[in-house]
């Protein structure tokens, strides 16, 4: 079972808007990350999110990117603060191929707790947009880390130039989602 771990793409300031949607470079690199995702055959059955509207976006912009058949979940627990242990619990429940998309610092330390199973400093920094892909083997019962994505690095990869226009995707945003 592969499980990815995304921490919200760039959303607005508090200032500017309480409710922190994303921004548009936070729109692109949802999408980038969508596509990104599908490309390495990735196939989530399910897309958990956090309350949060930046959370909800980002889940939304990439499950545009799976077919139809992919459901949008409100996970609780994924919020600043909220409990590992909790979270850890409800991960276990989870039996197929899925998306997390959640908040800082409580996705560094969800992926320290799966991979090394103890109480230990993140050793990861995640930012706006990046992700850890996990896979759980069923064998050995471990957790082991198949890549650590930047959203700088999918820039690079999906900001390519083709007759002198950069390519860029269009994704709506919709509101689709069922609580776990």
């Amino acid at each position: 079972m592969d499980l990815i771990l995304v921490q919200n793409a760039e959303a607005l300031p508090k200032e500017q808007n309480p409710d922190r949607p994303l921004t548009a470079q936070g729109i692109k690199t949802a999408s980038q990350l969508g596509n990104f995702l599908k490309s390495m055959g990735l196939n989530p059955k399910k897309i958990y999110h956090s309350p949060k509207e930046r959370s909800q976006q980002t889940a939304e912009i990439i499950g545009r990117f799976f077919s139809n058949k992919v459901k949008l979940h409100l996970f609780k627990g994924l919020l600043p603060g909220d409990s590992v242990s909790d979270l850890l619990k409800e991960i276990k429940k989870i039996k197929e191929d899925s998306i997390i998309v959640g908040h800082e610092p409580t996705l560094s330390k969800l992926a320290v707790r799966l991979l090394v199973r103890t109480k230990i400093s993140s050793f990861f920094q995640m930012e706006p947009g990046c992700c850890l892909w996990l896979s759980y083997d069923n064998e050995t019962k471990e957790w082991s880390l198949r890549g650590f994505f930047r959203s700088q690095s999918l820039s690079v990869l999906f900001d390519n130039r083709v007759n002198g226009r950069t390519k860029r995707s269009k994704i709506p945003i919709n509101q689709n989602t069922q609580t776990l």
